[in-house]
């Protein structure tokens, strides 16, 4: 609760057009990577909130429905769109996560 009671201050002080949520999530990162929040503290909510993630898409699909006059004749632009914004966003998470376990792999290596 902290970090987002953090992240609305961040939002109220920090001139830029971003939700105080997005500061919250950003500064939890920061904790997890510094190590001032164990993983193990959050990772009991994180596992709940991943494993009900479906429901909180439920509003925008029955959203689609109502608005699917409007849509019907361009509605494969946008599927064309989703799949190229999914596809992008695999492969830079694949390309990101190949970084981040070579340089971890490479710091290891100095310990030994």
């Amino acid at each position: 609760m902290i970090f987002v009671l953090l992240g609305e201050v961040c939002e109220h002080f920090i001139p830029l057009p971003i939700a105080g949520s997005i500061y919250g999530l950003v500064l939890l990162f920061l904790a997890l990577v510094f190590g001032v929040v164990k993983l193990h503290w959050v990772e009991d909510v994180a596992n709940w909130f991943h494993n009900t993630m479906s429901l909180f898409f439920v509003a925008p699909a029955v959203a689609v429905i109502d608005i699917w006059g409007d849509i019907a004749d361009i509605w494969w632009i946008l599927v064309l769109l989703m799949v190229s914004a999914y596809l992008v966003t695999m492969i830079m998470t694949g390309i990101t996560a190949d970084a981040l376990i070579h340089d971890s792999e490479k710091k290891r290596g100095r310990k030994k």
